[in-house]
């Protein structure tokens, strides 16, 4: 029986074989079609760069990298696939840092680095404090006349080299026209373009709210807005943010009054009372926002009139700790440069 089998084995053994080998080419063939080796470029991701510091130059945005698996599982994860830099080898000055790996790589894919190293460029940049300035065009109509305005910001970061920043005292700007304009108004307005090399740390978008007055005597009930909300006794280390920047009164006055004498003998004030710990680095209280209500301060020459309504009469005041090493002050910016004497801001 076993013979029997054996002899049916051998039977057209090389026929066999032949047919063996041929499924074998086959086989290999069909699963090398499977298998994709190719070069793609992938991104490289940077790490962001903290305090005064910043990329000189544009660094390279992709490098080379050979990736073989089966195919559909390369073409689709490639896309995925992208380098990444250790924020500790990035360093002042022009180095060679290393890619040390090559994330979003799934499991039976290899990958082969061809560059590893790529040129970053750092530069310590400097930062300054400088006031912005806003410049009219034309005038109210008559009978009209502009009382102040309100910027805010009032001032802004710059960020540069040294050398650049020094030469930058304020920033002026586009002019706005007060023609026709017989009410108070507000605009947005864009920060112009800076020198080369300098930019501006946050927005570039600043509001002025500018407040037009008739002139013009009355008694009896009347009503004021614009008066400008001031923040008093803020901590130094601490910035503020108020839920509403003025408030509107409505009051009484048996002698006739020029509303250009309530808007300037006129205070809105709230207080600020948080404080920051410097050993807990924390504000303190911790609980935000803070409530207030608005404190109206007449000059003496205004004792006479009575506060009927102010509106809003409590606003939401909400703190914040000053950047590091950037200095309000607007004698003392920052980085050792005299600044100008006055706040563009200041009432006119």
């Amino acid at each position: 029986m076993i013979l029997k089998l054996f002899g049916k084995m051998v039977r057209n053994w090389k026929a066999k074989l032949i047919s063996l080998i041929i499924a074998s080419i086959f086989y290999v063939n069909l699963q090398n079609s499977k298998v994709l080796i190719k070069t793609i470029n992938v991104p490289i991701d940077y790490p962001k760069l903290s305090g005064n510091l910043s990329y000189a130059k544009n660094p390279e945005k992709t490098i080379p990298i050979r990736v073989e698996g089966l195919k559909d599982v390369v073409n689709y994860y490639s896309q995925f696939m992208k380098a990444v830099i250790d924020p500790e080898d990035v360093q002042l000055g022009v180095t060679e840092v290393p890619i040390k790996k090559i994330v979003g790589v799934p499991s039976g894919v290899k990958v082969t680095k061809l560059k590893k190293t790529v040129p970053v460029e750092i530069e310590s940049r400097g930062l300054k404090v400088v006031p912005l300035e806003v410049v009219f065009e034309g005038n109210p109509p008559p009978n009209f006349e502009k009382l102040t305005q309100i910027l805010s910001p009032q001032k802004i970061t710059l960020s540069g080299k040294p050398q650049d920043l020094e030469k930058i005292n304020k920033v002026v700007l586009p002019e706005i026209s007060l023609v026709d304009r017989k009410e108070p108004f507000a605009k947005t307005v864009k920060i112009p373009e800076l020198p080369k090399g300098v930019g501006v740390l946050g927005s570039r978008d600043v509001t002025v709210n500018v407040n037009i007055i008739p002139l013009s005597y009355k008694t009896g009930e009347q009503t004021a807005a614009g008066i400008p909300i001031v923040c008093s006794g803020l901590d130094p280390k601490l910035d503020v943010e108020l839920s509403e920047e003025q408030v509107a009164i409505r009051y009484f006055s048996l002698k006739p009054i020029r509303s250009a004498q309530i808007l300037t003998g006129i205070t809105a004030q709230v207080p600020c009372n948080y404080i920051f710990d410097p050993i807990k680095n924390k504000i303190i209280p911790e609980l935000q926002p803070q409530i207030a209500k608005v404190r109206i301060i007449k000059n003496k020459d205004l004792k006479g009139i009575e506060i009927l309504q102010i509106s809003p009469e409590k606003v939401e005041i909400r703190y914040k700790v000053k950047d590091q090493g950037i200095d309000s002050d607007p004698t003392d910016d920052g980085t050792g440069m005299e600044g100008p004497g006055q706040d563009p801001s200041d009432r006119s």
